[in-house]
């Protein structure tokens, strides 16, 4: 009789990005500021190569800036440049949800569907989830569903312009599982292939969020204060 193999354990780096990134959402971490290796390492008791490695992975997901001889800075938030990504993805995905109507079959959205059921909510929380991944993927999907590849690319670069902000929508209380109803919804008015109600839900989700996000922000910016400039 064979052994179970016990399950990996997370890496020091896997631990080190969910710590820095979480970090970072909640502000703890300044926009703008400036950040060290060494200071993290001293931080979090490790050596700099994992910080390093955790870094480079938040830089990728545009969570912090490396600047060549200057050092990382995490990300600034501009409220204004923000709202206007927003305003470009209502643009943007509206027109997907067009294409959505039209070109998706019933096997492909009832697939969507499945994902998004609001009964999956509690059980994917517990499970851990990437809620903003799924989210992004959920949005970028339905341009790929629809044969929109270039709405599609155009859709991931704001999606990384705006995905600190986004990150903080998600995490807030009560908008995880609104959001699996809206895309939900969403989903089921393009099964109904009803055009014009399909693509009114998806503007409400999106300026709602926008609008939210918003809020939370402006209230997080005002009530943390910017950590020391580290010099090490």
């Amino acid at each position: 009789m064979s052994r179970k193999q016990a399950p990996d354990k997370p890496s020091t780096v896997d631990t080190l990005y969910t710590q820095l990134k979480q970090k970072i959402i909640s502000f703890e971490l300044y926009p703008g500021s400036r950040v060290t290796e060494q200071v993290l390492a001293e931080m979090f008791n490790v050596s700099r190569t994992p910080i390093r490695q955790a870094l480079q992975r938040l830089e990728i997901e545009g969570f912090v800036s490396i600047r060549p001889k200057q050092g990382c800075f995490i990300r600034e938030l501009d409220v204004n440049e923000l709202m206007e990504y927003y305003e470009a993805r209502i643009a943007i995905e509206l027109l997907i949800v067009e294409s959505a109507v039209n070109a998706m079959s019933d096997k492909q959205i009832e697939g969507m569907m499945a994902a998004w059921h609001p009964e999956r909510h509690d059980q994917e929380l517990s499970d851990g989830v990437d809620l903003g991944g799924k989210d992004e993927a959920f949005h970028v999907g339905l341009a790929i569903a629809s044969d929109k590849p270039v709405l599609a690319a155009i859709l991931k670069n704001i999606n990384h312009r705006i995905r600190v902000i986004r990150r903080l929508d998600l995490n807030s209380d009560n908008r995880s599982q609104r959001t699996y109803n809206e895309h939900f919804e969403i989903l089921q008015l393009i099964k109904e292939r009803d055009k014009g109600k399909a693509k009114l839900a998806m503007k409400r989700h999106i300026q709602r969020s926008r609008e939210f996000a918003k809020t939370l922000t402006l209230t997080a910016l005002a009530r943390k204060k910017p950590l020391p400039q580290v010099t090490k």
